[in-house]
């Protein structure tokens, strides 16, 4: 029997922004889902920021292939995506919530922007979620709901998927929330299930400003009239908590998803796959929000649950975004037409296969651009204009990247290795901004 898949994505959500992972965190549905399925500890985006991790994430390719490294960048009009390939293989395929593939702000989005996907209802990228939220269908027309926007993105990835089950196609649907992406803005219940609780900072914390401002809508400046600085500016564990009662309220959601496909009778038959597209560095190293190659912020979350599959619970192994695309197309039993950059997750998922080739990221939107390699064990940075080796990591003795290695001596032999392996893997690529810092 043909089988469906779910994914559901949030934004900005860090790898630790569980309750499986970090028990303080309030997410009794994700737990479930992890219970059930396969948690994956080592999963990495492979361009920590909105826009280029969704080309990523349709096209298969890395962003130094899809020509997706900004925001405002736009897939080719003759990118072979996901869902087209899924399509051909006799699968409906849908979207819901946060595109961001090639603008932002509240414009319809035309169907050559919709990476491919036969149902629509979204928007590019608009960083409010209380009030006025706006989502633009397959005609383009407007809609305008008065409530949280990640309440809304639920309701409607609910609402397409009983259309999809409906239509008895097998199908492929993703439900992309914006949350918990600044501003923080939970609704009103969420934000007190943390109250009197005091975060512990994240590793190798070193004070930060919070409050980022958003240029869609456009904040109030000076930043003192922004009701999310007054808010929350300065003050990090008010930032914390509110960040957590948006992953909290995603969850709940998430929970209104699964029991969903269990009232619709497809169960059984339907894959689950949970993730994000960055994490967010809350004063880890001293940093804030995306951009850059340490975990809280380049690592994400990843649960994968294929129901007729025997599963393993844990896979450490290092995988990455690249590897979603492959994962569909095998559990849709097809065989990309592409080169694909990733491998499917399939084998690691059944502890069928151990090992992975090692996992490539880059970014080039600060002042700081990077590459980076990352194996079974060690993470390899280096700077993306001039070919610098800057950081080696050891994931296993040092998992909070404080010590670096890149001029140890002892670690010559290694990170030559993978300084030849990373090199092999850029090539000649050169990414030039558009503009210049």
């Amino acid at each position: 029997m043909p089988k469906n898949i779910v994914m559901i994505m949030t934004d900005q959500m860090h790898k630790y922004a569980m309750g499986c992972v970090t028990p303080y965190v309030k997410t009794p549905n994700l737990d479930r889902l992890a219970r059930e399925g396969t948690l994956f500890t080592n999963a990495y985006s492979n361009n920590p920021v909105c826009g280029p991790f969704r080309g990523i994430l349709f096209s298969g390719c890395y962003s130094k292939e899809c020509g997706i490294q900004d925001n405002n960048h736009a897939l080719r009009a003759d990118e072979v995506t996901l869902p087209l390939e899924m399509e051909a293989l006799g699968y409906d395929t849908s979207f819901v919530g946060k595109l961001h593939l090639g603008g932002n702000g509240n414009l319809p989005i035309p169907e050559e922007c919709r990476a491919g996907h036969r149902h629509f209802i979204g928007y590019q990228c608009y960083n409010g979620f209380l009030d006025n939220v706006c989502f633009y269908d397959e005609e383009g027309r407007e809609h305008i709901y008065q409530e949280h926007r990640t309440d809304v993105t639920a309701r409607l990835g609910i609402e397409r998927m009983r259309e999809l089950a409906k239509a008895g196609k097998p199908f492929l649907h993703t439900i992309f929330f914006q949350a918990p992406h600044y501003p923080e803005q939970p609704s009103e219940p969420y934000e007190h299930w943390y109250d009197g609780f005091s975060f512990p900072m994240p590793e190798l914390f070193q004070p930060i400003e919070p409050y980022t401002p958003t240029y869609s809508p456009y904040s109030p400046r000076p930043f003192e009239k922004c009701p999310d600085y007054r808010r929350y500016g300065g003050n990090i564990q008010l930032y914390l908590k509110l960040y957590y009662a948006m992953v909290s309220q995603i969850d709940e959601n998430v929970g209104k998803i699964l029991d969903e496909v269990e009232r619709l009778g497809i169960a059984e038959d339907t894959a689950i796959l949970f993730s994000s597209d960055h994490g967010d560095m809350q004063g880890s190293h001293g940093l804030k929000n995306k951009c850059l190659p340490f975990e809280r912020s380049c690592g994400i979350p990843l649960i994968v649950k294929v129901p007729w599959m025997k599963q393993v619970p844990i896979v450490e192994t290092p995988v990455s975004a690249v590897d979603y695309y492959p994962t569909c197309m095998e559990i849709a039993g097809g065989v990309s037409k592409k080169k694909l950059a990733g491998e499917s997750l399939l084998g690691l998922l059944q502890g069928k296969t151990k090992s992975h080739a090692p996992i490539f990221a880059e970014n080039h939107l600060l002042e700081y651009q990077w590459y980076m390699l990352r194996d079974e064990r060690y993470k390899l940075t280096i700077d993306a204009k001039t070919k610098k080796a800057n950081s080696l990591y050891d994931m296993q003795e040092d998992p909070i990247e404080a010590i670096n290695l890149v001029e140890k001596p002892a670690f010559q032999g290694i990170k030559e290795q993978l300084y030849q392996k990373l090199l092999a893997e850029v090539g000649d690529y050169q990414y030039q901004r558009e503009i210049q810092f």
